[in-house]
């Protein structure tokens, strides 16, 4: 058995978006300290990468892009009220796309079957030509953009659990059929997008699956979820690659979330997605770090996600039928949402 690939690097500590910011640097410094505990016989740490202005446009204009590049002269630069750079920030974020590029090379290369880019900053809010929510540039659609140009990729799914909407990624491909966006988040919250009927438009809709939370969704809400709605519609989809915005803002423990998550239930969702890619793509996945802002929890969610990508066996999905009862109602909206696309 192939061993995991785990992209990870010190200069991620780099990005500084000031005193009090929930974006910190302490996000990675935890993972590099569990990183560092991995037995290497396990796992393989992959070093990044800085992404080429090319691939980086790939999602972004040509005029954003310099705009991001000329912040490296600043101290300190607001692009917007939560999205602050420093003299290092730019070149922290094509290390970013980088490393999560390296991760998907290595996985389309057969070394890895599997992997975690665990980067930052974060990048699902990034749109075209605008930064927000932490993110300036758009890692997972970038990588999803670089599957399509670079492997011929022609469906991919990006299943989004942070507990913020990914309107950034959602835009990029509204209109696209080659990419399934799926996305479950507290509703209504930040950024305010994600409404069930958002569903894509052109020769995309359809292909754009919002799963809109009310606040207190645990693991059992989730994993409901997870079995009535985004399996069957990934399995019918049947993608050649699973890209996974792997947020875990939506831990009990998390300041900027109002979920229940635990680390057991981000494990069995990972163990489900896992499961889909076996059937239908060859187990190419590969989960890139998103948001999280409770330390503890950031850390030992990622390490439980880490632990079902090595050996999903020991992970147990355990469905509450009570908890399908309660969601019965918006999962049956959806499913007759969708229902005239597939």
């Amino acid at each position: 058995m192939k061993n995991p690939g785990v992209v990870i690097d010190q200069e991620y500590l780099k990005h500084q978006p000031g005193d009090g910011h929930p974006e910190r640097p302490e996000r990675i410094q935890v993972l590099l300290q569990l990183t560092q505990a991995l037995d290497a016989q396990k796992y393989i740490l992959l070093p990044p990468k800085s992404a080429t202005r090319a691939e980086i446009e790939f999602c972004h204009g040509a005029d954003y892009v310099s705009l991001l590049e000329s912040t490296s002269k600043e101290n300190q630069y607001a692009l917007d009220g939560d999205t602050i750079t420093c003299r290092d920030s730019f070149g922290v974020g094509l290390l970013a796309v980088g490393g999560f590029l390296r991760l998907l090379d290595a996985i389309a290369a057969g070394e890895n079957p599997n992997g975690f880019a665990l980067v930052r900053p974060p990048g699902h809010h990034a749109l075209r030509n605008r930064a927000m929510g932490f993110c300036m540039f758009n890692t997972i659609a970038i990588g999803a953009e670089y599957l399509k140009r670079t492997y011929g990729a022609k469906r991919i799914l990006i299943m989004d659990w942070d507990v913020h909407h990914g309107n950034g990624t959602q835009d990029a491909f509204y209109e696209d059929p080659s990419v399934l966006y799926v996305s479950t988040h507290q509703f209504p919250y930040y950024p305010g997008s994600g409404a069930m009927d958002e569903v894509g438009a052109g020769a995309g809709e359809g292909y754009t699956v919002n799963i809109p939370l009310p606040a207190g969704c645990a693991d059992a809400e989730y994993l409901r979820v997870f079995n009535d709605l985004v399996v069957p519609l990934a399995a019918k989809f049947a993608p050649e690659w699973i890209l996974v915005s792997a947020g875990f803002d939506p831990h009990r423990r998390d300041p900027l979330g109002g979920m229940g998550v635990t680390e057991e239930g981000f494990a069995a969702m990972a163990k489900m997605l896992l499961e889909v890619a076996d059937q239908c793509s060859d187990r190419r996945i590969a989960f890139l770090l998103e948001g999280g802002y409770d330390l503890a929890a950031l850390r030992n969610s990622v390490a439980a996600v880490l632990n079902a990508l090595r050996d999903r066996e020991s992970i147990s999905v355990q469905l509450n039928e009570s908890a399908g009862e309660r969601l019965q109602p918006l999962i049956r909206r959806i499913q007759q949402v969708h229902e005239k696309y597939r």
